[in-house]
């Protein structure tokens, strides 16, 4: 059993049995931590009584490759669970950007955090059929099950989606599996924040099904660099890229075979995750409006002095906007200009990484939404004390 000792704040239990009992027996706030990668995400957690480390609960639990499930303690990472599964010709179709920097299970699902493969695949809450979770009184919840038309309870892992840890601890996730692509094929082409958008939305109305489609945006004044990829045996995302290539000529967009794909894909994935000296904001809305979201974007920091960069992914309206520059006054002139943009462009913005002076000028969530009675009476329901990652989801709740 793990020791229960408040002077020291940081708890890592072994079981779920270890934590369920760490919560009965304890008091104060607790803040639930797994790779560490998105803790400054929405709200900044203030002097959590516990640090609850959740990479004590790590192992893959069972695999049944036959009915292409597998059942996965949170505290596991993401980069574990797909060398397990490689042997089996298997994945968890989700590749985030923070997938080897130690994501969990766990923290991707609390944090809603998900890749390009999302296009076709979905996010996490899209392939979870089971979940347990832990409430703060120590309470364990179970929802779903190993089979994937099981419909039995309430889905409490949609529930947690994106909660940021401020309703309950995932212990175990129940997942199903896709089989892994015998071949992958990447494209790439120069294009603008229209161009990408108009491909974006061609490309999906197509019958192509493309696996992923992305944009990062260039320098000042310079086109971005538009991603497509396909997924499958080698004959069809060859016959994928051809007719692909094909339906972009018809919109003025030269595109070509990547030769150094894996290369592509990191540098991607490292732009989306940002540098220490960056303000990460994210920005979701319809697909149609990357390009007015990018005009905007540019022009503010223009004004403000910054240097801006837009990874997106542009089928699914998902996009990542990275600032430099010294002034933090400058930073928090930008998030302001966006949140304006979302209230009027059926977007959300939310702050995912910013210096303690970026912290002191700007609010981390902005105006509340509609929904925030719901949400209030969900967390009363789910953590009435209060325990949960106090100052995430502040002043919202």
């Amino acid at each position: 059993m793990t020791a229960i000792d408040q002077r020291h704040d940081i708890q890592r239990p072994g079981s779920l049995a270890e934590t369920a009992q760490l919560l009965r027996e304890s008091t104060g706030t607790v803040l639930i931590r797994g790779g560490g990668t998105k803790l400054d995400w929405a709200g900044r957690v203030s002097d959590p009584d516990i640090t609850l480390d959740t990479t004590g609960l790590a192992g893959v639990l069972t695999h049944n490759p036959g009915d292409m499930t597998a059942s996965v303690l949170a505290g596991t990472t993401l980069a574990a669970l797909q060398d397990h599964l490689a042997d089996s010709g298997q994945w968890l179709a989700l590749d985030p950007p923070s997938a080897g920097s130690g994501a969990t299970l766990g923290g991707l699902l609390a944090t809603g955090d998900s890749g390009p493969s999302r296009l076709r695949c979905g996010g996490l809450r899209d392939l979870v059929i089971g979940v347990t979770l832990i409430l703060a009184d120590g309470t364990v919840a179970r929802s779903g099950g190993h089979v994937i038309k099981n419909v039995a309870g309430y889905d409490l892992g949609k529930l947690v989606y994106g909660s940021l840890g401020s309703l309950a601890m995932v212990a175990e996730v129940v997942v199903r599996l896709h089989p892994r692509p015998a071949a992958s094929l990447t494209a790439a082409a120069t294009a603008d924040a229209k161009q990408a958008t108009a491909a974006a939305l061609a490309l999906t109305a197509s019958p192509l099904e493309p696996d992923a489609v992305e944009w990062v945006s260039g320098g000042p004044g310079e086109p971005g660099r538009l991603l497509v990829r396909f997924d499958g045996t080698q004959g069809s995302v060859e016959a994928a890229a051809v007719r692909s290539a094909a339906l972009l000529a018809d919109l003025g967009i030269d595109a070509s075979p990547v030769e150094d794909a894996a290369s592509e894909w990191q540098g991607h994935a490292a732009a989306v995750r940002g540098a220490d000296d960056q303000t990460i904001i994210g920005v979701a809305g319809l697909p149609s409006g990357l390009a007015v979201l990018a005009e905007r974007t540019f022009d503010s920091a223009r004004r403000a002095g910054l240097e801006a960069h837009i990874v997106s992914s542009a089928a699914l309206g998902i996009h990542t906007v990275a600032l430099r520059g010294d002034s933090a006054a400058a930073h928090a002139q930008v998030l302001s200009a966006l949140r304006e943009h979302a209230a009027t462009h059926q977007t959300n913005v939310l702050l995912r990484q910013r210096s303690a002076e970026v912290d002191a000028l700007v609010e981390p969530l902005g105006p509340a939404p509609s929904t925030v009675a719901l949400l209030r009476r969900i967390k009363a329901q789910f953590d009435p004390d209060g325990r949960w990652a106090p100052g995430r989801f502040a002043p919202w709740y």
